[in-house]
């Protein structure tokens, strides 16, 4: 995916400082000045940054992973978004750290797959990222129960019926 200051990559690497762990980032910076900007933070120590990833490589970056950070800024394209990186860590059957935006919030909540952040604090993504690396089995739990309802409810097949019933309405 794109790499951007609205999307949260300032405050992942910020809350890194305070995180025994390391960022994966997979995809591309979209503006090579905010890449810039982001490698002169001290979390930047604690990065891996591999650039364009295909398919193959990305499903070994999620099945190593601990945690998927989903971090937009409370942008108003963002708070009323359901955005794919969301639904692909919880199909990948990671827990989710995400912004705590109501919509958000109620997938999260209801799915019980994750942890919802000020995406604005970094010490706050940083506590819940220590979380879901000190509590394995909760997070494990937590990434399952996401894999579960991408399964059941948040899938092509849930959506089609009330695709069909609301264009057979018109």
């Amino acid at each position: 995916g794109g790499i951007t200051s609205g999307r949260g990559i300032f405050e992942m690497i910020k809350a890194m400082e305070f995180v025994n762990g390391k960022l994966i980032l997979a995809g591309l910076f979209a503006n090579p000045l905010e890449q810039e900007q982001a490698q002169k933070l001290p979390g930047w120590g604690k990065v891996e940054e591999l650039g364009f990833c295909d398919r193959e490589k990305v499903m070994e970056i999620l099945a190593a992973a601990r945690a998927g950070l989903v971090l937009f800024h409370p942008d108003p394209n963002h708070t009323n978004a359901q955005p794919n990186k969301l639904f692909e860590y919880m199909a990948a059957g990671l827990p989710v750290i995400a912004s705590d935006f109501p919509l958000w919030r109620e997938i999260i909540d209801s799915a019980k797959c994750g942890i919802c952040v000020n995406p604005l604090e970094p010490k706050e993504i940083a506590d819940a990222i220590e979380w879901a690396f000190n509590n394995p089995e909760e997070a494990e739990k937590m990434g399952a129960a996401g894999k579960k309802a991408v399964e059941e409810k948040y899938n092509w097949r849930a959506e089609d019926n009330k695709l069909v019933k609301f264009t057979k309405r018109w």
